[in-house]
């Protein structure tokens, strides 16, 4: 089986980091192995620094770390593939482990051999960023094994094996959240029992309580993490059940479990994402959604009226619901509407019973011969999947093909070409972005990613550039594309921001974090600059200062607009801001000394000391423009958010530059 799933997976090894993963191997928590990166590992979430998502998964960020800094993987992406593949190993020989305890050697085997190179695993094995999964399966898997076993032992070994049974536990709830089903694994297995098992009652129940304590430490940790945290803002885009009501984002989960099924029984369409518009919200005579509940209270009958006779069937069935009962947005809503990555754990329960009725069905020979067929089948398909995950082209040129009502695919495939090649690539680009905008465009501004007429800006911007830039005709023209897509972004920035602050009020959660893209802004002032437009321009790069102030482009953008205006005073300001930030390094005094050469009073600005240009504070006009530097830049801070650096430079400003508080 482990040669088996070598050789589906062989072409993965070489797969570059797609999708999440880029940004998940930048978390500077990851790159050393410290005690303060450990501590931060555990009391921040997912994706910190970068993102506000309310996920917390530890473990899975310790592997990461592991594969960084203790193996030396660094970016290279080999170490975390052969990870990867290790855990899925390790997976196939625990859900063979569970087979057997269901079903004789050979079908046992054929399942997990079907399992081990079914198409849908290829999101959680080949992608690095599914590690999530493959470790929230590991743990779950053992812990029921070991549950299962539990009566084989006493004594020490008993305390041993609730002590591992406590170690799943928490170990699957700290990689994923679907880790917490362990419990209703286990009650599952004894209501599947064919005789009562030979095990006392305190042993069941500490088994029991070993589960629950260890579900209840996650629960208290995650509630505490969380609550330090800002309240993350549920993406419409990425699940459109988000604002559904109730009994409709209800009825939407039951047409996603049609969809899920048919993945299993036929991945040939696969996607790495299915978000707006791909899976529409179900109306109430949706035909998909009704031949889903039919299947489904079809299945649940008959397992249900089989109890007695069929334990493996309601087993199955029972898995499997309770596998994808956390990511079905049936009890609570989740980050995303749909996703392969959500059929791993579940699609073992698909495997055994689809094995199990096959050999039932017909003949042992003609089942053997069907189901080898069929894992060979999936093989190949898991195999030529993989080629799309090598890199961002090549998995959205593939899933823009098999969801095209997706706006997400059609935007990766649009900045996978422009950053492949930007000028050979851009008028294909402009192509793909244009039909992701134009799925969303209809979109209200609070429920649409700005990212995405944001980047269509920058590539009609850089369409006018390759046609002479502004001053043409036809650059112009599409330098005021740009700037009318921009201000649409800017507009959905604004409200997407507003409805961030309002949910941290709501939450009664201070407002430490500003949700929004600084790179809007500055395209938006780069491309009125173009057309001129520079008081605008202006205001567009000061509040994108004021989403952060470290980002050095925005003071660049200022000071040019205001060089163009002959406002060379205001220019010198803005790059003494600059200065403070970088430090005043030698390439910041020397467009200083130029600027002020043009300012009555400038020519004490700038002196030389050892070859060495220097700003020199004594000159009057610099120590004024200091001060009002200092004022600007506290204000920027303060305006991000980042108040600690705030009163640093107002402090400074006193101390060093004499300047009065702010």
């Amino acid at each position: 089986m482990a040669v088996l799933a070598l050789l589906a997976y062989a072409n993965s090894f070489s797969s570059e980091l797609v999708l999440d993963t880029r940004r998940l191997l930048l978390d500077p928590r990851i790159h050393s192995l410290t005690l303060a990166n450990l501590v931060r590992i555990f009391d921040k979430t997912y994706r910190w620094p970068q993102a506000v998502d309310g996920i917390y998964r530890p473990l899975t960020t310790l592997t990461l770390l592991f594969n960084y800094a203790v193996l030396g993987n660094g970016p290279h992406t080999t170490g975390y593939h052969i990870v990867n593949i290790l855990l899925h190993v390790g997976n196939i020989w625990l859900v063979y482990a569970l087979a057997r305890r269901l079903l004789h050697r050979r079908p046992a085997f054929l399942a997990a051999a079907l399992w081990a190179v079914h198409p849908v695993g290829t999101e959680a094995v080949t992608n690095i960023a599914g590690r999530a999964d493959l470790l929230a399966t590991l743990c779950v898997l053992s812990g029921l094994l070991i549950y299962a076993r539990l009566e084989e032992w006493s004594g020490w070994r008993m305390r041993a094996a609730l002590a591992v049974l406590f170690v799943a536990a928490a170990a699957g709830a700290l990689s994923k959240e679907n880790g917490t089903v362990l419990l209703g694994m286990i009650f599952l297995w004894d209501l599947c029992r064919a005789t009562p098992p030979d095990l006392p009652r305190r042993a069941s129940a500490m088994a029991y309580a070993a589960v629950s304590a260890a579900l209840l430490m996650y629960s208290a940790t995650r509630a505490g993490v969380l609550s330090a945290a800002p309240a993350p803002l549920a993406s419409f885009v990425d699940n459109p059940m988000s604002t559904a009501g109730f009994l409709a984002a209800r009825w939407t989960a039951i047409k996603v479990i049609a969809l899920d099924l048919g993945l299993l029984l036929w991945p040939v369409q696969l996607s790495s994402d299915y978000s707006y518009r791909q899976v529409a919200v179900a109306g109430l005579w949706d035909p998909v959604a009704w031949m889903a509940l039919g299947i489904v209270l079809a299945v649940l009958t008959v397992a249900a009226v089989r109890y007695r006779r069929d334990r493996l069937l309601f087993f199955t069935v029972g898995f499997f619901s309770i596998a994808l009962l956390p990511t079905s947005n049936l009890i609570f809503r989740i980050g995303a509407i749909m996703a392969v990555r959500f059929l791993y754990l579940p699609s073992i329960a698909f495997a055994i019973v689809l094995v199990a009725l096959a050999e039932r069905a017909i003949p042992r020979k003609a089942a053997s011969a069907l189901l080898g067929a069929a894992i060979l089948l999936c093989g190949g398909r898991t195999f030529a999947r993989n080629f799309a995950w090598h890199d961002n082209l090549a998995l959205a040129a593939s899933d823009v093909r098999s969801v095209p009502g997706s706006f997400k695919p059609h935007e990766n495939l649009a900045v996978s070409l422009y950053l492949r090649d930007p000028k050979g690539n851009l008028d294909q680009a402009i192509e793909e972005e244009y039909r992701a905008w134009a799925i969303l465009a209809p979109l209200p501004p609070g429920l649409a990613p700005e990212r995405t007429p944001g980047n269509l800006g920058l590539m009609y911007r850089a369409k006018g550039d390759a046609l002479g830039g502004p001053r043409t005709a036809e650059g112009r023209a599409w330098y005021e594309k740009s700037v009318a897509v921009l201000l649409r972004a800017r507009e959905i920035s604004r409200a997407v921001e507003n409805h961030f602050d309002e949910r941290q009020r709501a939450e009664r959660k201070p407002l430490s974090w500003r949700l929004a893209s600084q790179d809007t802004y500055l395209d938006l002032s780069t491309s009125l600059a173009g057309l001129g437009r520079y008081e605008e321009a202006l205001a567009a790069s000061r509040y994108g200062l004021g989403l952060d102030p470290h980002r050095i482009q925005a003071y660049q953008e200022m000071a040019e607009a205001y060089q163009e205006m002959g406002r060379f005073e205001d220019a010198a300001v803005v790059f003494e801001e600059m200065g403070m930030v970088e430090g005043f390094a030698t390439a910041d005094v020397d467009p200083l000394g130029g600027l002020y050469r043009k300012i009555a009073g400038g020519s004490c600005a700038v002196s030389e000391t050892d070859g060495e240009t220097r700003l020199n504070f004594q000159c009057p006009l610099v120590a004024r423009d200091v001060c009002r530097a200092s004022a600007e830049l506290t204000e920027a801070y303060q305006e991000a958010r980042m108040y600690p650096d705030a009163s640093r430079v107002a402090e400074t400003a006193v101390r060093q530059f004499a300047c009065g508080r702010p």
